[in-house]
């Protein structure tokens, strides 16, 4: 099963995400998203700052597979 990692980009330096999260669907890259999304609503929800937080998204070789701005990843449905 592939493993992606969540690595939090802030103003201040680099939050790195040493646990992972391992992913079956067959699109990797879309299902982290689908992760990520879900990570910052739960910030929203919480009334956390989200403002100039990136989510990089690594595969399990450490290659960048996507940058995430948090505020892209708000969905209001």
């Amino acid at each position: 099963m592939p493993k992606f990692y969540f690595h939090i980009r802030m103003r201040e330096g680099f939050d790195p995400d040493y646990d992972g999260v391992e992913i079956r669907s067959g699109d990797g890259v879309a299902e982290a998203v689908t992760i990520a999304r879900r990570m910052v609503s739960e910030l929203v929800a919480n009334e956390e700052p989200i403002d100039g937080l990136i989510f990089e998204i690594t595969d399990g070789t450490g290659t960048l597979v996507a940058e995430l701005p948090f505020h892209m990843c708000v969905s209001l449905q």
